[in-house]
C-alpha cells in the first residue's frame, strides 16, 4: 500500500460484486466464471485493489447470513491470491464485508484489505479478527444500517461530525493496538447522506481531511467510493443520467483534493481520465 500512495494518480479500487442484488450491477458477476474474469479485466484496465463483496449495502438491502457471503466471495478470494503468486503480481484484494467470519476466512486466504461499511458496528468479534492479522482496514461513515440508513439523514456540520465519527471509530480501534497506519477512513457518500451532504463531503474533501487530521494528529488514507450512486440521480437535471460521467467527474474532484484511493465501477474510463488529469498538470506552469 505504501508504494501505491506515493504515485501520482489515485488508487483505483475496482468493484466485485458477487451478488444478484447489489444496485448498479446485481447479478452480473454472481457466478464465479464471470466475476473472474471481471476481476482480471479490472487489473487489465488499471485497477490497483479489488474489493470483493458478497452482501448488498444499497440502501433497504436485506441481511445475508455470514455462511452464505463467505461462499460468494471465498473461492474469488483464493483464485485471485494464487493468480497474483504464481504471475508475481502485486495488486492488493480487499473484502467489503462487515462480518468476523467473512473477514477471517478472507485474510487467511490471501486478502489485503478489510472494507467495513459499519464502522466496526455491527460485529464486536471484527476488531479481534483485526487484530490477529494486521490487515488495511476501510472504517465507512454510516448511521443506522443499509436498511434505515436513509431514513431522514440530519447533520448540523457534516464535515465536522462526519471527521468526528470516523476519527473516533479509528482511535476506539487504535487503543486497542491496532496501527492507525493501517486504517482507511471512508465518508460514506450514499450511507445516511442527503444530496447536499454528499455532494459537500466531495467537493470539500481537502477539508474533510485536514478536520479529521486536526482532531487526530494523524494525516489518514482517505477512500471516496461514489461510482454510480443514487446521489447523482437526485441532482437536477441528471435523474435520468446513466451516471457514467458524473461519477468520473467526482472522482477527478476528489482526486485534486489528493484522496489516494477512488472505488469504482468503470475502471477504464476512471484510469483515462486521471491520466489525462495528470498530464495536464504538469503543463500547470
Amino acid at each position: 500500500m505504501e508504494k501505491l500512495i506515493q504515485q501520482t494518480m489515485p488508487i483505483i479500487m475496482g468493484i466485485v460484486n458477487c451478488t444478484p442484488d447489489s444496485f448498479f450491477d446485481g447479478g452480473k458477476n454472481f457466478a464465479f466464471e464471470q466475476a473472474w474474469k471481471h476481476s482480471l479485466d479490472l487489473l487489465s484496465q488499471g485497477a490497483q485493489i479489488l474489493d470483493i463483496g458478497g452482501e448488498s449495502t444499497r440502501p433497504g438491502a436485506e441481511k445475508v447470513s455470514a455462511e452464505q457471503e463467505t461462499s460468494r466471495v471465498l473461492p474469488l478470494v483464493k483464485a485471485l491470491h494464487k493468480h497474483r503468486q504464481t504471475h508475481d503480481l502485486s495488486f492488493l484484494i480487499s473484502v467489503d464485508t462487515t462480518k468476523s467470519m467473512v473477514a477471517e476466512q478472507a485474510l487467511q486466504n490471501g486478502a489485503d484489505i478489510i472494507n467495513d461499511i459499519s464502522m466496526l458496528k455491527f460485529d464486536d468479534k471484527l476488531p479481534d479478527v483485526l487484530l490477529k492479522h494486521q490487515p488495511y482496514i476501510v472504517l465507512n461513515h454510516i448511521r443506522g444500517t443499509p436498511a434505515t440508513m436513509q431514513k431522514s439523514p440530519y447533520y448540523k456540520d457534516v464535515i465536522a461530525e462526519v471527521a468526528e465519527e470516523l476519527v473516533q471509530a479509528a482511535q476506539k480501534l487504535n487503543s486497542q493496538g491496532f496501527p492507525l497506519a493501517k486504517i482507511i477512513l471512508d465518508p460514506g457518500i450514499g450511507f445516511s447522506k442527503k444530496l447536499e451532504h454528499n455532494l459537500k463531503l466531495i467537493a470539500q474533501a481537502k477539508k474533510l481531511r485536514k478536520t479529521a487530521k486536526k482532531l487526530s494528529n494523524h494525516d489518514f488514507i482517505w477512500l471516496y467510493g461514489m461510482s454510480r450512486k443514487s446521489y447523482i440521480g437526485n441532482i437536477p437535471g441528471l435523474e435520468s443520467s446513466d451516471r457514467l460521467i458524473p461519477s468520473i467527474v467526482s472522482a477527478l474532484a476528489v482526486a485534486k483534493s489528493s484522496v489516494e484511493i477512488v472505488r469504482v465501477h468503470d475502471v477504464k474510463l476512471t484510469f483515462e481520465a486521471f491520466k489525462t488529469q495528470r498530464i495536464l498538470s504538469d503543463f500547470l506552469y
